[in-house]
């Protein structure tokens, strides 16, 4: 018995999606974003929230694709546990945790692909920033990312906070103003 002609079609029908693996599927989609957030960047001449906001979406799209859902008793290791496996792995992307309890994180960026890509390093980090506060935030909304540590660190440290206090939502605006600097510093 012969097919129809529209089942056919579809049993023919391979997105390009499909034939990268699932690694390159994150990148590109990375890649994509980030090339989103840097052309809008230097068409608003430098306004980095676009990037904080590019990021911060690709950082929630991440986790609705990959985590899809948290379990009820959702804790910071439970956490960092399914996105070092579903999401930092793949993009090739690596965390030392110092200190992990219930409501408290903090961590060391070692490994950062994209920062090494591009030239564009403060867009970079600013951009990673921003993925990983929508990472977190799709898991903990009443928390926050904050960094400790000065406009000039290499490796500044991350700090999840599953509850936010009030001065901490204030953290993103603080991280808008060193990036800013560095920026400048930069001579961009």
């Amino acid at each position: 018995m012969e097919q129809p002609a529209t089942e056919k079609k579809s049993n023919t029908d391979i997105s390009w999606e499909e034939d990268l693996s699932e690694e390159e599927q994150i990148m590109k989609w990375r890649d994509s974003a980030f090339h989103a957030a840097l052309e809008k960047t230097q068409a608003d001449h430098g306004n980095i929230e676009t990037v904080i906001r590019t990021g911060e979406a690709f950082g929630r799209g991440l986790y609705a694709c990959r985590v899809k859902e948290k379990s009820v008793d959702w804790t910071i290791k439970g956490w960092r546990e399914k996105i070092e496996e579903d999401v930092f792995k793949p993009l090739g992307t690596e965390f030392t945790f110092t200190k992990i309890s219930h409501d408290v994180a903090t961590t060391f960026m070692n490994r950062d692909p994209l920062k090494q890509i591009h030239k564009e390093s403060t867009v970079a980090s600013l951009f990673n920033y921003g993925f990983m506060r929508g990472l977190f935030l799709s898991a903990f909304p009443k928390g926050e990312l904050l960094i400790n540590g000065s406009e000039t660190a290499d490796q500044p440290e991350f700090i999840f906070r599953t509850h936010a206090s009030a001065k901490d939502k204030f953290e993103r605006e603080r991280v808008k103003r060193v990036f800013t600097t560095l920026k400048k510093d930069d001579g961009a």
